[in-house]
């Protein structure tokens, strides 16, 4: 039952990553004008990230309690390092990132081109970490 939750949280977070990046990020750009997307990303980022946090939380939880039942210390490190970094990742866009975004003036601005950057390499390491959770969970 605990392997299960691990795998539905980190699935449900590696989905919302996906979709988010490839899907809903693209369509909005190109369907809407700058000033739009702007408005309305700035409503879904909070959102996106929360629900990527307590996924992130989720599958933690998951690993400690099956850790207790008598998990092996190995296998418990092979699905608790990646989720654990992907939430950091998480926490930092959510927590230092968002909020130094949306105190710049423009999007032009050097400072929001080199913060978003980061931003984007950490959104690559979290789909990368739970790609790395994912083998740990079907592999004995």
């Amino acid at each position: 039952m605990l392997r299960f939750v691990f795998v539905m949280a980190v699935a449900v977070w590696l989905g919302t990553v996906v979709s988010f990046s490839f899907v809903v990020l693209p369509a909005i750009h190109r369907m809407s004008e700058p000033g739009n997307a702007a408005r309305l990303l700035r409503h879904l980022f909070p959102r996106y990230y929360l629900a990527c946090i307590v996924c992130g939380f989720i599958a933690l939880a998951s690993v400690s309690a099956a850790r207790s039942a008598g998990l092996p210390i190995a296998e418990a490190l092979r699905l608790a390092l990646p989720v654990a970094g992907g939430l950091v990742c998480s926490l930092v866009s959510q927590y230092v990132l968002l909020p130094r975004l949306r105190a710049l003036p423009s999007r032009d601005d050097e400072r929001y081109l080199r913060l978003h950057a980061l931003s984007s390499m950490l959104n690559s390491t979290v789909l990368a970490l739970l790609l790395l959770a994912v083998a740990g969970a079907v592999m004995r």
